[in-house]
């Protein structure tokens, strides 16, 4: 479930698109945040911890509410750094060596990232230490585990996925690396894209230029793939956001598909879409139980609030979901609330 491409065709005119599958309905909401917020990386107080002080400006499209809390999915910051997690079920978050490291909840890997670092190989070069372990979770309104792997992208055309093997970072980067999906692993996915990229090529003296059409995570990999391969680069901003959103949509699994096979975690509906143009630094969502798309300009983000959120997909209090229908440019529509993941104050226990 889940595809995420990133339309790097052009360097001037840089956007990734990402479809969020998932077998039921999860409550969804649109934060943004300012630089200069504390936050933890653990719900809980305790010094193993990772905490940090934000950077940068963000907006993250976040899953769950307060009763089941946040998991951050999908979002840009104020430098055009892309972060997006996509489910992995060959994740592997526990560490064979010592626990000494500083633990980030997989919920909040997104957040951290977009927080901290401005460019993909910022981002890299942290990771590559291997010095903060991540920490597996719940899907906020589900009982599924948060498998997870992470795409990062960037204003300079870079790419890079990262996937967790015996908690330790397993890192790809290539600018090359436009397309993820769930499974199997990145390496092999690869593999599989070069097979198509041969049976496409010149190299072939009969190319065959037809694709896999079903649901499944290799199927929908090289779907986009073939359809970002043979497209020109966008000559402005408007035919690269309409590139990414066609080939991201040919990724999609529609509402009530029905395949018969019970229990396959990476065949689920798509919920709904965002692209983000890396260089207006302008973030698209649409909602497909809603016929319009809304955006956030992190240019113009108001000074009277640190952070703030809208309520896209809600959940009521008798167990219904409420998909809201805005239009346009919803900067206005945002709400000052709290940081889900800033760092509680420690509640000292005092005898008088």
């Amino acid at each position: 479930m889940c595809t995420r491409v990133f339309n790097n065709k052009s360097e001037d005119y840089l956007t990734t698109s990402r479809n969020m599958d998932w077998k039921t309905q999860l409550p969804t909401s649109l934060f943004t945040f300012k630089k200069g917020l504390n936050k933890s990386g653990m719900e809980s107080n305790d010094d193993s911890a990772l905490t940090w002080t934000s950077v940068y400006d963000s907006v993250v499209t976040m899953v769950g509410n307060e009763e089941s809390g946040y998991g951050a999915s999908d979002g840009m910051n104020s430098n055009g750094l892309v972060a997006n997690v996509l489910y992995d079920s060959n994740a592997e978050y526990l560490r064979k060596d010592d626990d000494s490291t500083k633990k980030l909840d997989v919920l909040r890997w997104v957040q951290y990232v977009l927080d901290m670092y401005g460019t993909v190989s910022d981002v890299v070069s942290e990771f590559n230490k291997n010095n903060i372990q991540i920490v597996g979770s719940r899907v906020p309104g589900s009982e599924s585990e948060a498998t997870l792997h992470l795409s990062i992208s960037d204003k300079h055309s870079d790419s890079a996925i990262i996937e967790l093997v015996d908690g330790k970072f397993c890192i790809h980067l290539s600018k090359a690396f436009t397309i993820m999906t769930n499974e199997p692993n990145f390496e092999t996915q690869i593999k599989l894209n070069d097979y198509w990229r041969w049976q496409w090529s010149s190299e072939n003296k009969f190319p065959s230029h037809t694709i896999p059409g079903g649901p499944f995570p290799t199927d929908r990999f090289e779907r986009a793939a073939f359809y970002l391969h043979h497209i020109d680069a966008p000559i402005n901003a408007k035919d690269s956001l309409a590139q990414s959103k066609s080939i991201v949509a040919n990724a999609s699994v529609p509402i009530g598909f029905n395949l018969t096979i019970d229990d396959n975690p990476n065949v689920a509906p798509t919920l709904w879409s965002t692209i983000s143009d890396h260089n207006n630094l302008i973030y698209y969502f649409y909602n497909v139980r809603t016929p319009n798309v809304v955006w956030l300009n992190l240019n113009q983000l108001s000074s009277n609030y640190n952070v703030a959120k809208l309520n896209m997909v809600e959940l009521t209090a008798d167990n219904q979901f409420i998909s809201h229908n805005y239009d346009n440019m919803i900067n206005d529509n945002l709400i000052p609330t709290t940081d889900p993941y800033q760092v509680k104050p420690v509640l000292l226990n005092v005898t008088l």
